[in-house]
């Protein structure tokens, strides 16, 4: 690795940190190199630079086809040689703006100015004020920390985003954090065992080192999470270790000689450093703990009694009687539940009538003065939300104004309402869960409506499911399947699916058609004549698939889709990267949430048009108002926050509701032959399903219920903190 000191000459290109540069060298070994270089890389923790700016750059030498010999980046250093260019750093780089205040620090400090800002902070607050001092030094240590973490993850595969997330938990100790254990990257989310192992090895640790362990441990726990536990028991973090070790390629295995005892004693050394927490015999990350367990805590100060000042039974004859309907028994005491109770949790499968009880609830909560908030885990079940109950809905992270980093409405700041509707509760995870809990004020009404035999949520946790399991919380399952279903083979096989039972192949004039074929090229074929055929018609259809590779997976049929309903012409302007392509007039579907441009994961768009910089995307249906609304992605965050749409896996359709779905079922399918993939995937259609494939791939599908387990323990959590406040009330009592 080579070091070069620098002044910018020029920016010729900026996104976000990444940089490319032309610099002049300056300092004794100036005349070894051209008059001016192009640099290119990350310059991760500070503002950006513009000409003049000096600085120390490390890195190598590349020669680019087109543009000759570049400098790629590994990392920089604070580097000035006078007060102008402290100057420049100080107002450039770490945005201190003021020049008057530049001034005074370089006349006050001179060449010591950094020195001073490293080890003698307390000079700055005396010289500015602890407010000025504060921002100032703020902005000076990490970029100082990002320097010094560029320059020690040099030649790993270490990205900006990782050092950022590194300094956050470390702050700017970071250095010195990692290199007095290196396995302490795997307490960042986002790091492996591979890496720690590579920085570790540079730094002559052994991968003999007792320490190894701890990172062992980590990485279970951290790679658990991806799979939806929230803890791993200790009698099953070896075999665990043993099997992730055995996939990842390169990754040195652990000597069995002590393993054990190893993994054992790191648990402990992380306990007391408070790096993981136990339960009992359960192994918990810190966060997953905490979410856990405050959720509980909190959700037990809400099952209070609730005494609303109405007749339930008065009301819901009268209810029925305005809206000419007929409530089930089980409708009937969910709303009665509710007058008595401050929790609610409503569970069914289609047809059963949970939208009727929302719009009873809703409805109860005008008539007796309620402020209410409806909310759900994304913007499509949020504008459906809205849809059926003819009143607004927000996304939860647009409710409590979640930012990206931090909660606008949380534990300090409560968001003042009388009661809160959360639908789709099954895509709710643990810590969403405890966000909602953490932002309401104690007492709020809650109630939570969800199918539990969906999908569970995407990130750790299984909260519906644990709720109803919950002895304490009031908790009503819809079963009657109402008149107006009991037509619909839609409705009636997904309660099939359910039980495990076979399927009505219904006809081509039911809501419900299956159609027998065995030739993946063909059944690929078919998708794509009827999704060209209801495009004609202007129809809202959805293509599906459990899947995202082979013939019938998400990806190819995407791409034959877009062929057929989008193809190829001089006229659309399109945007390659990796392996994607994008067009324009192309259906998208947004799979990362971007809080500043208000667009979330699952949201539906078209690709308007390809810029230079950015892809212009209509997203449809989006915010309070429901209105289709117009954003620019830049191509830099194409690869990680858009896909195509045409077709989308049942995972990403959860929440969701289309008049038309066809849905392809073969056997390469595979291991996502699954109840609820099958069972999710079906009930996202509500005018028509057309399921085309194998019916021993249907048998099997419905066959496999067994999805695994998630380890949560938010049942136990909160009988536990119930007693504890029911133990506690109790000795109040006595001293009183």
């Amino acid at each position: 690795m080579e070091t070069l000191c620098v002044r910018v000459w020029s920016v010729v290109h900026k996104s976000d940190d990444f940089h490319i540069f032309s610099v002049e060298p300056i300092g004794p070994d100036k005349y070894k190199y051209d008059l001016k270089i192009t640099c290119k890389g990350h310059l991760f923790g500070i503002n950006g630079v513009i000409a003049g700016v000096q600085l120390q750059l490390f890195g190598h030498w590349v020669m680019h086809a087109k543009f000759g010999r570049q400098f790629n980046l590994h990392g920089w250093a604070p580097w000035v040689d006078s007060y102008l260019g402290i100057s420049y750093f100080l107002r450039h780089c770490l945005g201190f703006v003021s020049e008057e205040r530049v001034d005074l620090i370089v006349d006050t400090f001179g060449m010591d100015t950094f020195e001073v800002l490293s080890n003698n902070p307390e000079k700055v607050v005396t010289l500015l004020g602890a407010e000025e001092a504060e921002v100032l030094l703020g902005a000076w240590v990490l970029a100082r920390t990002s320097s010094e973490l560029t320059t020690l993850f040099a030649g790993h595969d270490v990205t900006s985003e990782q050092m950022k997330s590194l300094f956050n938990a470390f702050g700017g100790t970071v250095r010195s954090v990692i290199e007095g254990n290196p396995y302490r990257l795997l307490e960042v989310q986002g790091f492996n065992l591979l890496t720690a192992d590579a920085v570790a090895q540079t730094m002559g640790i052994p991968l003999s080192d007792p320490r190894r362990f701890e990172g062992a441990v980590l990485w279970v726990l951290q790679e658990s999470t991806q799979s939806g536990h929230l803890f791993v028991q200790g009698i099953e973090l070896v075999p665990t270790l043993k099997k992730l070790v055995s996939n990842v390629p390169g990754l040195d295995t652990f000597n069995e000689v002590g393993l054990i005892e190893g993994m054992s004693k790191a648990v402990r050394d992380l306990a007391d450093r408070k790096s993981v927490y136990l339960n009992k015999s359960a192994v918990y990350l810190p966060k997953f703990y905490h979410f856990e367990k405050d959720a509980a805590n909190q959700l037990s100060k809400f099952l209070t009694p609730l005494n609303l000042s109405i007749d339930p039974q008065s009301f819901l004859k009268e209810y029925s009687d305005l809206n000419a309907i007929t409530l089930s028994e089980a409708q009937k005491e969910a709303v009665i539940n509710l007058v008595g109770s401050r929790v609610l949790v409503l569970t069914g499968l289609p047809g059963t009538g949970k939208t009727t009880v929302l719009r009873t609830i809703v409805s109860l909560f005008q008539r007796t003065g309620v402020s209410f908030a409806l909310m759900a885990p994304t913007g499509i079940a949020a504008k459906r939300l809205s849809a059926v109950t003819g009143h607004p809905a927000a996304t939860i992270h647009r409710t409590f104004r979640f930012n990206g980093e931090a909660w606008e409405f949380n534990g300090d700041n409560k968001f003042s309402i009388g009661a809160v509707v959360l639908d789709e509760s099954s895509m709710i995870d643990q810590e969403l869960f405890f966000r909602v809990l953490d932002a309401l004020v104690e007492g709020t009404i809650l109630v939570l409506v969800g199918d539990d035999a969906q999908l569970p949520s995407v990130g750790p946790g299984n909260v519906l499911r644990e709720l109803i399991k919950c002895p304490v919380i009031p908790t009503v399952r819809l079963t009657q399947i109402f008149r107006q279903a009991q037509g619909s083979e839609i409705v009636l096989n997904s309660h099939r699916i359910n039980k495990g039972e076979p399927i009505s192949a219904g006809s081509l004039d039911s809501d419900f058609s299956f159609i027998s074929m065995t030739d993946e090229d063909k059944i690929a074929d078919l998708v794509v004549r009827m999704a060209t055929k209801l495009k004609s018609r202007d129809a809202n259809f959805q293509v599906l698939s459990p899947k995202y590779d082979g013939t019938v997976g998400v990806n190819n049929l995407n791409n034959l889709l877009r062929e057929a309903l989008n193809p190829a012409s001089s006229e659309k302007k399109e945007h390659s990267v990796g392996t994607l392509k994008f067009r324009e007039g192309d259906r998208l579907m947004v799979i990362r949430n971007d809080y500043e441009l208000g667009v979330y994961n699952g949201d539906m768009g078209k690709l308007i048009e390809v810029r230079r910089e950015v892809l212009w995307v209509r997203i449809h249906g989006v915010g309070e108002s429901g209105l289709d609304v117009m954003v620019e992605i830049p191509k830099k965050d194409v690869m990680t926050k858009l896909r195509l749409a045409y077709a989308i896996s049942a995972h990403k359709s959860q929440g969701s509701e289309f008049d038309v779905v066809i849905l392809p079922m073969v056997k390469d399918y595979g291991r996502m032959l699954q109840r609820k993939v099958f069972y999710t995937a079906l009930t996202r259609a509500k005018k028509k399903a057309w399921v085309i494939g194998d019916s021993y791939a249907i048998q099997k599908a419905i066959g496999n219920d067994q999805v695994t387990l998630r380890n949560t323990g938010l049942s136990d959590a909160i009988l536990e903190s119930v007693k504890s406040s029911e133990v506690e009330k109790g000795l109040d009592n006595e001293s009183s």
